[in-house]
C-alpha cells in the first residue's frame, strides 16, 4: 500500500458535461505530476491502456509526463502506471479511473478519481451504485462539476 493519510481515502466523482474523458485525464494527470503524486491510471482492458499511452506520448499536459505500461520495463518506478488493475507498485497514492470500475478496496489509495458521463440512464445508475459503494466503506465523498469556462466546481455536501 502507498497511503500516505491515517483517514479514509476520497473519492472525487468528476461530471463530464462537454469535455472528452481524454481531456479530463490529462488535465488531472498533468496537475498530479505538478505536486508530486504518483498515479495508478487504471484502464478497462490492454488496447485502451496503449490508446492512453500514445495519448500521452503525443499529448502530455503541459510537458512530458513520465508514464509506463504494468507490463513495460521497471512498472515500480513509473511516476504514472497505465494499469489493468488498482496496482500501487509504483507508490501510487492516487487512482485515476480510465474507465467506470468499482475498485473493490479503495483503502489502498489516498485518492481515487471517477468519472461520470451523463445522459445514458444505464451509466448514471451505475456512477450512483460506485458512489454508494465508496461512501459505505467509509471514504469521503467529492462531487464536481464543469463550469462554463471549462474548469471544474466542488458541490456541496457530499461527505460520507
Amino acid at each position: 500500500m502507498a497511503r500516505t493519510h491515517a483517514e479514509p481515502p476520497t473519492v472525487r466523482f468528476y461530471q463530464l458535461a462537454t469535455m472528452p474523458l481524454e481531456t479530463a485525464l490529462l488535465g488531472i494527470l498533468g496537475k498530479a505530476w505538478d505536486r508530486g503524486l504518483r498515479v495508478c491510471l487504471l484502464t478497462k482492458d490492454a488496447h485502451q491502456a496503449q490508446r492512453l499511452d500514445d495519448l500521452l506520448w503525443v499529448n502530455p499536459p503541459h510537458h512530458f509526463l513520465p508514464h509506463g505500461l504494468w507490463n513495460g520495463p521497471d512498472p515500480a518506478l513509473q511516476p504514472v502506471l497505465i494499469s489493468l488493475e488498482p496496482d500501487a507498485r509504483n507508490g501510487a497514492t492516487l487512482l485515476v479511473l480510465a474507465t467506470p470500475l468499482l475498485v473493490p478496496d479503495p483503502m489502498a489509495f489516498d485518492l481515487i478519481v471517477d468519472f461520470v458521463r451523463g445522459g445514458d440512464p444505464v451509466v448514471v445508475t451505475a456512477s450512483r451504485d460506485r458512489y454508494r459503494h465508496y461512501r459505505a466503506l467509509g471514504c469521503r465523498m467529492e462531487y464536481w462539476t464543469q463550469t462554463p469556462q471549462g474548469g471544474w466546481q466542488k458541490q456541496g455536501g457530499g461527505s460520507g
